[in-house]
């Protein structure tokens, strides 16, 4: 049972951006590549991460969220909207 899921956008090396599938399900963010696929490419266990909100002006991605993991990991996500990026922070 997914808490949230939705197609979102995922920084890529050198500011390429990919659509890809994020679902939020018991604690974990799952990102996959598409719909059809059975294993995710990311999993993120969310408890304890550091979750930040920038906005930029002008640019493709114009709403983010970084993701902080314990481990260090980081995962950027781009959303259209301000309460898109919102709803999702809130998870």
């Amino acid at each position: 049972e997914a808490q949230l899921c939705g197609f979102l956008w995922r920084k890529r090396w050198l500011g390429q951006w990919a659509k890809q599938l994020f679902i939020v399900r018991e604690h974990v963010l799952l990102c996959f590549r598409c719909a059809a696929d059975l294993q995710p490419v990311l999993e993120l266990d969310l408890r304890g991460c550091h979750v930040t909100y920038k906005a930029k002006r002008g640019k493709k991605m114009p709403h983010t969220l970084k993701v902080m993991g314990m481990a260090g990991e980081a995962l950027v996500i781009g959303f259209q909207s301000r309460q898109q990026a919102e709803d999702w922070r809130k998870v």
